[in-house]
């Protein structure tokens, strides 16, 4: 069974890598602002942060898709993780509730013509806190299992 998941996730990856990978140099083939000629032009406008954000914003959704849907179908093949799973998603709230409750929105100093908006910002520090939550619990993860290991193997 976990087989067959990670040949999907792996499959997932690819496709979603691809997808960017075309986008990229479909935009920029249509507008040619990627270029070392034109840096400063690129750098001065808001279509390459906006790209950087929807592309941010479709990854989260995609992630969050996935982890729904292969819960659920993990789910179907065990009734037992139904509690299990509920106090995931009851975590995974309350980390995106707080880290949304911890972002500030607050005005970048960029050089852009137009500043993004209050809730593109708020968005954007939000998914930020939370990656960085996830690198914190995923850290520790790493070293519970670790230290558990030591200890059992004693």
């Amino acid at each position: 069974m976990t087989s067959k998941f990670a040949k999907i996730l792996e499959i997932c990856l690819l496709v979603i890598s691809l997808i960017g990978l075309i986008a990229f140099f479909i935009f920029n083939g249509k507008t040619g602002l990627y270029t070392v000629a034109n840096e400063a032009e690129a750098l001065a406008t808001t279509g390459l942060l906006d790209v950087v954000l929807f592309w941010a914003y479709a990854l989260v959704i995609a992630a969050i898709v996935l982890v729904v849907v292969l819960s659920l179908v993990n789910m179907a093949g065990n009734k037992r993780s139904l509690k299990r799973t509920g106090f995931t998603v009851l975590i995974a709230v309350v980390l995106i509730g707080l880290s949304y409750l911890f972002a500030s929105g607050d005005p970048i100093a960029v050089n852009v013509a137009v500043q993004p908006t209050h809730a593109t910002l708020k968005m954007t520090d939000t998914l930020l806190n939370l990656s960085y939550a996830l690198v914190v619990l995923a850290i520790l993860a790493l070293v519970w299992g670790s230290v558990r290991n030591l200890i059992h193997n004693r």
